[in-house]
């Protein structure tokens, strides 16, 4: 998984990685499977809507999952999208286009905070469904069922099999890198904020050191963090009302 996170976010076409090409290869997702996950795209059109329907049954029954959602156009909307990635996952081309719909589910994932658990168990519900109407139309019952044989089953449950785990493989990488990023940017501005504070406290500090020398003419006179700047103004105007009313007491005296 390491290898495809760094892959899939290299924005180099799928041809060319070769972390990914070493993934399909080692699961066996060579010409024959995808030929076998092409054949069962006219099953999956078929058999995926009535599996979403009781997924998303789940979701609503769910306080957990239900809460992901705002309203039932929402869950129709996410339904909807689901059943066009699953004709993506059945077109067994792992181009740039099959990247940019995982790509989308996983940082949209990472985004309203799904964690990959709730993700892997749709899946499983999915399976579960598809695999049971596979069985029914390979294996008919009766003495007039006339039925695919038991290894031509398991290859086309295989492919299916295979295409899922790399789907979810792919999502999930996507999604913990989405998260990585997340943190990358919250750290990098922590630090930023950091310096600036540490600058602000540095020319504070010799501002002051000036004044208790008894130089009432000392001032910030250096460029701060926007979110300083109000305190800039109001230290130099306070040093400027300061110098002017000492001055004002001397001319008195």
């Amino acid at each position: 998984m390491l290898a495809l996170r760094g892959a899939l976010n290299t924005g180099r076409p799928m041809s060319e990685h070769g972390a990914i090409g070493e993934q399909l290869d080692f699961i066996g997702m060579d010409a024959e499977a995808r030929a076998a996950l092409r054949r069962l795209k006219p099953f999956v059109e078929a058999a995926i809507g009535p599996a979403l329907e009781d997924f998303y049954g789940r979701i609503r029954a769910n306080p957990a999952t239900r809460a992901f959602f705002r309203d039932e156009a929402h869950i129709g909307t996410a339904q909807n999208r689901q059943a066009r990635h699953w004709a993506l996952i059945t077109d067994a081309d792992y181009s740039d286009a099959y990247v940019r719909g995982v790509r989308k589910i996983g940082e949209t994932h990472a985004r309203i905070g799904l964690e990959p658990r709730w993700y892997i168990a749709g899946y499983a519900l999915i399976l579960e469904r598809l695999f049971a109407d596979l069985l029914r139309e390979d294996q008919p019952k009766g003495l007039l069922g006339r039925g695919r044989n038991v290894e031509e089953t398991a290859k086309r449950m295989g492919a299916l099999l295979k295409a899922v785990m790399l789907d979810m493989d792919f999502a999930i990488s996507i999604y913990l890198d989405t998260l990585q990023a997340e943190r990358d940017r919250l750290e990098a501005e922590r630090r930023a904020a950091e310096r600036e504070q540490n600058a602000m406290v540095s020319a504070l500090g010799a501002a002051l050191a000036r004044i208790s020398q008894g130089d009432l003419r000392a001032r910030l006179d250096v460029p701060v963090a926007p979110e300083f700047e109000a305190l800039k103004a109001d230290f130099n105007s306070a040093m400027g009302s300061l110098e002017a009313a000492v001055a004002a007491a001397s001319a008195v005296a």
